[in-house]
């Protein structure tokens, strides 16, 4: 499952008022994992085309 997809999921999941202060927060803490993986991908995949784009010049 893609990050951004599980990340909206889990918003929804928030939304909903059955949850407890525990489950909230460890669904807060679970987005904010995903949030940052993701970030690190997209960095990640930055760097590469910038580097293959100087490797063929």
């Amino acid at each position: 499952m893609e990050d951004k997809k599980a990340i909206t999921i889990l918003m929804n999941l928030l939304k909903k008022q059955i949850l407890t202060a525990e489950e909230k927060e460890a669904i807060s803490s679970a987005i904010g994992i995903f949030s940052w993986t993701s970030l690190a991908k997209t960095r990640m995949k930055a760097i590469k085309e910038k580097s293959d784009k100087n490797n063929f010049k």
